[in-house]
């Protein structure tokens, strides 16, 4: 009995060791609390330290951007953060400039970095309709849009138009190709007149051209031609082959005329004359400025000639002066004095055209207040 008693006394807790176990689990769970909260501090240290790296290369030069190590960093960052939409975004640029970083590889793009750089933009638009983070040149609607018109290039280019059709209609699935947007673009192909040449600038117009003439065969009749891909080496030549227009100079030394010295100098084709000055430092022409001119004279204005409006004045080959509007949204060269064609003043029609504007997309949103100021 004693024996038992003994062991009972040794198994009961004193009051001590009760005091000693609850000040343990206090520090446990400070110590706990204290890890939680550095990880998180650290997590969020890193996911600010691996965005701001990512976005940085979008602003080095030209030559010292590293677009592998952007995907990188910024594939660190959406996994700190899966909901953070600039992240998001700047991966999906990332991708993008991995994928063609110019226009001179526009033709060579690969479907995977395609898909990735779409799936990114498809997610912000999902996660937040209307994105307010920074954008760097399109939004994440726009950017859709021009991902896949350009791997359709790339297939159209190497003669795969099945393919090329495909990656038109894969990216108006994906969000791209707006009402909106092709309604803008079939509005200024209607405002040239029949078998014209209409300049381009930049993916918001061009590629949207390229959609309406290829998948709907949408005035077909007339030339498109982006004036910033003339600086690239294979666009020239693909024009031709294409039979879009043509150059007065020949087709082999297309693909190799650079840049070049150029004073001022008078050029006349046919009885219109103007004065052509340099575009670049004040001494030379760029290739894409020579390429324009090669157009012009091989025309000789036999095909009216367009520029779609808010074409940079630094690629209207000193013509700034000499154009006026002619119709919706495109300028045309004042070759015989003639007055400024005034566009219908239908409110209807334009009502109708601006509400299918997309109002989450700030770029569509752009062009709605542009066309209020018309």
């Amino acid at each position: 009995m004693k024996v038992m008693h003994l062991m009972q006394i040794c198994l009961q807790k004193p009051s001590w060791f009760l005091h000693v176990k609850k000040s343990i689990l206090k520090i446990i769970v400070t110590i706990l609390f204290v890890f939680f909260v550095s990880i998180t501090y650290a997590q969020k240290d890193n996911f600010e330290r691996f965005l701001a790296e990512g976005k940085a290369e979008f602003t080095k030069s030209f030559d010292e951007q590293d677009y592998d190590n952007a995907v990188k960093v910024l594939k660190r960052a959406v996994q700190l953060k899966p909901e953070n939409t600039e992240a998001k975004y700047f991966l999906g640029y990332a991708y993008s400039r991995l994928n063609a970083k110019d226009g001179a590889s526009l033709i060579s793009m690969k479907l995977d970095l395609t898909i990735k750089s779409s799936e990114q933009f498809e997610a912000v638009n999902k996660l937040t309709p209307k994105y307010e983070g920074e954008i760097i040149v399109l939004d994440p609607y726009s950017k859709i849009t021009s991902e896949w018109g350009s791997m359709a290039m790339t297939y159209w280019h190497k003669g795969q138009k099945e393919q090329a059709l495909w990656a038109f209609n894969e990216g108006k699935k994906r969000g791209g190709f707006s009402e909106f947007i092709l309604a803008l673009n079939k509005k200024i192909l209607d405002s040239c007149n029949e078998n014209s040449i209409l300049f381009t600038s930049g993916d918001q117009l061009t590629i949207p051209l390229w959609y309406l003439q290829i998948v709907e065969g949408y005035r077909e009749d007339i030339a498109v031609v982006d004036a910033n891909l003339l600086e690239s080496s294979w666009y020239a030549t693909f024009l031709v082959k294409q039979k879009v227009v043509t150059f007065d100079v020949p087709e082999e030394t297309l693909d190799n005329l650079e840049i070049q010295e150029w004073a001022p100098q008078k050029i006349t084709i046919s009885d219109f004359a103007w004065t052509v000055n340099p575009t670049y430092e004040e001494t030379y022409l760029f290739r894409c400025d020579l390429l324009l001119l090669s157009i012009l004279k091989a025309n000789k204005f036999e095909r009216p000639v367009f520029f779609t409006d808010g074409f940079p004045k630094d690629r209207q080959l000193s013509l700034n002066e000499n154009l006026m509007p002619f119709g919706f949204l495109v300028n045309t060269i004042n070759i015989d004095d003639d007055g400024p064609v005034e566009l219908e003043d239908d409110k209807s029609k334009m009502d109708a055209l601006t509400s299918l504007a997309n109002e989450n997309s700030p770029d569509e949103i752009w062009f709605v207040e542009f066309l209020k100021r018309l």
